[in-house]
């Protein structure tokens, strides 16, 4: 493997050669100087080339490494298990749309499958994650969908059902001996960012461009890369973007509302940020930055990574250039429990699983929305 520069580094690199006039001038060339660096060996994160068949030890009770391909799509296959099972599902946290989509597919598959359900809403919080695993372990299931978004607490989390010997398949965030699902995040990012720097090139805007995202450390390296996609992406399409113009603040409560009110007063405090695009981890915070750029009058647009209700709602509700919504890339909560309820069984009766499963992403702007959200 060669020498890898992180993106930020690619992003002053430009920015001085631009200064010493060496590199051609105009957007164009700027674009074309850019190169995107997704940053492997980040768990789950990994490159397609990266990943690994698992299969279940249960006698060790933890994930052991077999022979094969894993860089190929996985398929879900749902079928009625043999013998009856319970599975376990600590829902990440059942007050948002994102989780309640996940929610009703799990219960709708156990139901149709004759699998038995015991559950627990860790309600995004570390130490409820904690109470959660201890109490759906000492009920024994059989295998267990753990959505925990509180990358701190995965340590802790994973001792609890490995010494129960329960195999788990976590979702969106990396958990030790765990298999991962969800979000393609760095790819995810960068489709949004690849849409963002377009709606901005459209109108001529590459050159005034500022970079504003909402993170969250606490969630991850996994997830910060929706964010490094996102900057990337934007940069792919507008050139690179001088450094003291890629802004961030931490939005660690996960709602609208804080994302609404830490925005409004970023802007406040940058006047001259004439043209803003954002994104953050997911639709509600989003959909608070584009609620603060639309109340402050203010020039640009947010990308939702999603499309959850929050997102689509915001997608549809009118013009990008009133509402400030660009539009949401689709993460597909819907077709979650596809694959962690076939990964579940696929586990139980011995089949190599890769050990990092992701789903694909598509951009949806007001004009095609409709054809995937009716």
């Amino acid at each position: 493997m060669g020498i890898r520069i992180s993106p930020a580094s690619v992003r002053s690199l430009l920015a001085a050669t631009l200064l010493l006039g060496i590199a051609a001038a105009g957007s164009q060339s700027q674009a074309q100087s850019f190169q995107p660096r997704p940053q492997g060996g980040i768990s789950g994160a990994l490159l397609p080339n990266e990943r690994h068949l698992w299969t279940y030890d249960s006698a060790a009770g933890k994930y052991v490494e077999v022979p094969g391909d894993a860089s190929g799509e996985y398929t879900p296959n749902l079928r009625k298990p043999g013998k009856p099972l319970t599975f376990a599902f600590a829902e990440g946290w059942a007050a948002i749309p994102f989780s309640v989509s996940i929610n009703k597919g799990i219960y709708r598959i156990a139901k149709d499958l004759g699998i038995n359900i015991i559950y627990c809403d860790q309600e995004f919080k570390p130490e409820k994650a904690v109470t959660c695993a201890e109490q759906l372990s000492q009920q024994k299931p059989d295998f267990a969908v753990v959505s925990n978004w509180q990358s701190g607490a995965a340590e802790a989390i994973m001792k609890i059902y490995d010494a129960a010997k329960i195999p788990v398949v976590t979702i969106d965030v990396w958990h030790p001996d765990a298999i991962f699902f969800g979000a393609d995040n760095y790819i995810s990012g960068e489709i949004g960012g690849k849409a963002a720097g377009t709606y901005a090139k459209g109108l001529g805007k590459c050159g005034d461009v500022t970079l504003f995202n909402g993170v969250n450390p606490g969630e991850g390296d996994a997830a910060a890369q929706r964010i490094a996609g996102f900057l990337d992406g934007v940069q792919e399409i507008c050139g690179a973007i001088p450094a003291d113009r890629i802004k961030s603040e931490i939005f660690d409560a996960g709602t609208t509302e804080q994302a609404l009110t830490k925005t409004t007063d970023w802007l406040t405090a940058n006047p001259g940020a004439s043209f803003i695009l954002s994104t953050s981890i997911d639709d509600a915070r989003s959909a608070g930055i584009a609620k603060a750029l639309a109340q402050s009058g203010r020039d640009g647009a947010a990308v939702g990574l999603g499309c959850d209700e929050i997102g689509v709602a915001a997608t549809k509700e009118g013009d990008p250039a009133t509402t400030k919504f660009l539009g949401c890339v689709a993460y597909f909560p819907e077709k979650y429990p596809d694959y962690v309820m076939s990964i579940g069984l696929d586990v139980l009766d011995g089949k190599p699983v890769p050990n990092e499963v992701h789903i694909e992403h598509r951009f949806l702007d007001k004009a095609s929305i409709a054809s995937v959200y009716p």
